[in-house]
């Protein structure tokens, strides 16, 4: 009688452990989906979350460590069974949208808060634009305050199809023409928590491009690797990371940086069909909370993100000119920078005194380098204070920025979001009025200004989603302005960073600075060198706005600009979001004088141009540590074909100037600049040349792919013999490979000291025959910096054509025809 009990109850035990594990079973490990994304995961924990605990066959057959960085995952131990609690259908109703579908759970999971009652949007905005919105049916939750296209009405063609399961709910969109997958969330759960939100899709292929803002080759193939991306700006500098390269050419480079400066959830997708057709198409998830997104070889992506709503874009292409085009179409275009700022910028940390700063001015006088726009860092304030410059140290700055400008060049400084809180009382008046004015981020549930510490000491940061916070910022821009005529501004400093975690004060316990589960941000928590994610914005809790706070920041420096200098404004922004390039430009942080972050500076800077910040570079020579002659003079040649060109280094360096090199670099370098002044007027409209740079310490020779079709030698105009394949060419120090393809007119200038100066040169063109003797062409030209140029159509644009050995010309828009627009059209019409 005593044995009964424990027999039975083993006999159970026996069927439910069956049971478990034939919900359990998986065909491959590559399906699998992490049921424990934060650290810590054990089989007691994960059967907790009624999800599965197995070994896979690579961890069974290796002895290396699970994780070795934050980006290296592998095959999940916990992952979901196959009758995880999920959502199903209860109403779907047609909308003039699309369509409006009520989901629903009955059982909670393993996260607190969980939502059990959701609606799902489904807007078909345009032929090539689908969105997916899921929300709290019931309590209205944040959402992401950027400006995007309102579509009320359901577009009447699409090259989309959409079909919904009913339970588990997934959502399947496919490509009409192919049958592609370009969304399928049918492979995991979907969870949706107060402060945790998992949602899966199965990609087309390993092979995307996009999700910034790391760094990383610019092709992200994950055919035989897992890897993780946190998105929560972070100022970070740079962070070793071994794991992140796999390619040859790195193999013998260690200690990988990655910079989180700016959270840019979106990507595109190589589609792989039966065809052979090649088709891409790009997803956005349009959220600002803290984020991961796991990618894994099935292929498979899953977004993890700890707040907001799922608001996710498709974009069907089907070329990545197209999908990048439709992302713009949502976020915003690029704004359109000042000509001057194509020229070459020149900037240190460290000038220490007007003496130092004037010296290395007249050593580049001397040298005969053109040099457009000289920078300051924050060594040229007092005391660190933003709105102020040291009279002592820096004596004579106003005189000597207004020579600069009267010299057809130009001046920028940098500001901080830092605002000391600790000067005496009416002597720092941004510190006051902004008090006054209640424009502070505050602590959690109060009204004093939450302090933090920065360059100046304890600090209070500027709410910029608050309006009023635009009208003091643009007051004392303008005061700024009154002293020392800057054309632009540099804003730095605004992930924005904290030189102590949280507060001087500490956070609070609540869940808004220790959520339920936390990305895995640098630091380990989401306060880690920034203000405590409690505190209080106009808008929201900086939880949810931290990411975003670059972007408010440079949009309101924007306006600012616009309304002081009349002019076009030209913004650099450290910290970026999604559209920020709308309002500012950008570069890649405080990278280090090394030949592996002159090569990465090539991926990084591609993937701003699909960020929709197409104005953006690296520091020239490298920005921490010291540089040599070989690895400035190579980067020097490269930048010559950045967008955005400066050489900036930090203090307690030697300077890295061009004119502190031997005589022979000097000339190698000033050659790279001569030919991108040359390019100027050509720069501003889409490249048709190509560069292949020699990246490589003692290294003459460059093995770079040469596409199939007509090139040439610049300036040489050498045809190119060997096509459509790998060619080593011969790249001594002095020699920049610049080829032109076949079948483009490009116009060029003349360069002069400046570009103020230069404009007035005379312009050629450069034509380069197709295989079938034709090419095409054109000029776009405006005053340089009037405000809503292209609004306005304040320019003219050209396009030419040459068939048969005629050259022939077409004034699109002929509304600034200025002494230099006539020349050019007596000169082209004379050939």
């Amino acid at each position: 009688m005593v044995r009964c009990p424990f027999f039975t109850g083993f006999i159970i035990l026996c069927c439910v452990t069956r049971i478990y594990t034939q919900q359990c079973e998986q065909s491959v490990d590559l399906a699998r989906f992490d049921c424990h994304p934060d650290d810590g995961a054990s089989q007691e924990r994960c059967e907790a979350r009624k999800c599965c605990w197995r070994l896979s066959v690579q961890h069974t057959n290796s002895t290396r460590n699970y994780r070795k960085s934050l980006q290296d995952i592998s095959v999940p131990l916990c992952y979901f069974p196959s009758d995880f609690p999920a959502y199903s259908i209860v109403s779907n109703e047609p909308t003039s949208f699309g369509q409006r579908v009520r989901i629903v759970k009955s059982q909670t999971t393993f996260m607190p808060n969980d939502i059990l009652d959701l609606t799902v949007d489904l807007l078909y905005e345009t032929q090539q634009r689908f969105r997916i919105r899921i929300y709290d049916t019931f309590n209205k939750r944040f959402e992401v305050p950027l400006d995007v296209p309102v579509v009320e009405k359901k577009a009447d063609m699409t090259d989309y199809e959409v079909k919904l399961a009913q339970k588990p709910f997934a959502i399947l969109v496919t490509r009409k023409s192919t049958g592609v997958t370009l969304f399928d969330s049918s492979l995991s759960p979907l969870i949706f928590a107060d402060q945790f939100i998992h949602i899966s899709t199965r990609l087309s292929s390993p092979l995307l491009y996009g999700l910034g803002e790391h760094t990383q080759p610019l092709l992200i193939n994950i055919t035989n690797e897992w890897r993780r991306l946190t998105f929560w700006t972070r100022d970070i500098g740079v962070r070793p990371d071994t794991n992140l390269y796999g390619k040859k050419i790195f193999q013998q480079m260690i200690g990988m940086k990655e910079f989180l400066l700016g959270v840019h959830p979106f990507h595109i997708n190589l589609e792989l069909n039966k065809t052979g057709q090649t088709n891409f198409h790009g997803q956005f998830m349009l959220n600002a909370n803290a984020m991961d997104m796991n990618l894994q070889p099935l292929p498979a992506l899953t977004y993890v993100t700890i707040g907001g709503i799922v608001d996710l874009y498709v974009f069907t292409g089907p070329t990545v000119q197209n999908v990048i085009q439709q992302y713009w179409d949502v976020i915003g275009k690029p704004l359109f920078p000042p000509y001057w700022t194509l020229g070459f910028h020149l900037c240190r940390w460290g000038y220490g005194t007007i003496e130092n700063l004037t010296e290395v001015m007249q050593r580049m006088h001397d040298a005969d380098f053109p040099v457009d726009i000289q920078w300051t860092d924050i060594d040229t304030m007092y005391a660190h204070l933003d709105f102020t410059y040291d009279n002592k140290t820096f004596h004579g700055l106003p005189e000597l920025v207004r020579k600069i400008k009267a010299e057809g060049r130009h001046y920028m400084n940098i500001i901080d979001p830092g605002i000391s809180s600790t000067q005496p009382p009416g002597t720092y008046p941004p510190y006051d009025e902004g008090l006054t004015q209640g424009i502070f981020i505050t602590k959690y549930n109060s009204t004093e200004p939450i302090v933090g510490e920065v360059w100046p000491g304890p600090t209070v940061f500027p709410d910029f989603t608050n309006p009023k916070t635009v009208e003091w910022w643009t007051k004392f821009l303008a005061a700024y302005h009154e002293i020392i005529p800057v054309d632009g501004m540099w804003i730095d400093m605004n992930e924005p960073s904290n030189f102590v975690d949280g507060s001087h004060e500490g956070c609070t316990s609540n869940s808004l600075d220790n959520p339920p589960y936390t990305p895995h941000v640098y630091g380990g928590n989401i306060t880690a060198k920034t203000v405590c994610t409690s505190a209080q914005q106009y808008l929201s809790s900086h939880y949810n706005l931290h990411s975003m706070y670059g972007y408010f920041e440079a949009k309101a420096t924007n306006i600012a600009l616009r309304t002081i200098l009349k002019k076009r404004p030209f913004v650099l922004s450290r910290s970026t979001f999604a559209g920020s390039g709308h309002y500012t430009t950008h570069w890649s942080g405080d990278n280090a004088a090394t030949y592996q972050d002159l090569y990465q500076s090539i991926p990084t800077i591609l993937n701003h141009n699909i960020f929709g910040m197409t104005f953006a570079g690296a520091e020239i020579c490298g920005f921490n540590d010291e540089t040599t002659e070989d690895l400035c003079t190579k980067w020097m040649q490269l930048g010559a074909f950045y967008p955005f060109m400066r050489n900036h280094n930090e203090i307690g360096i030697k300077a890295q100037d061009p004119a502190v090199f031997s005589w022979e670099a000097q000339q190698i370098m000033k050659q790279a600049l001569l030919m991108r002044y040359s390019l100027l007027p050509y720069c501003q409209l889409l490249p048709f040349s190509s560069i292949s740079p020699n990246l490589l310490q003692n290294s003459t020779i460059v093995h770079a792919y040469v596409p199939q079709d007509v090139w040439y030698e610049f300036p040489s105009g050498i045809q190119v013999n060997d096509v459509g394949q790998y060619v080593d060419f011969e790249t001594p120090i002095e020699k920049i490979n610049v080829h032109v393809r076949g079948g483009f007119i490009i116009p060029m200038q003349i360069p002069g000291s400046n570009l103020v100066y230069g404009r007035t040169n005379p312009l050629e063109f450069l034509v380069s025959l197709s295989q079938s003797g034709s090419a095409s062409g054109s000029l776009f030209w405006d005053d340089g910096d009037s405000m809503d140029t292209i609004e306005s159509k304040s320019y003219s644009y050209f396009e030419f054509n040459v068939t048969t050995s005629i050259l022939f010309i077409y004034g699109v828009n002929l509304n600034l025809l200025d002494d230099k627009m006539t020349q050019t059209i007596e000169w082209a019409t004379s050939v």
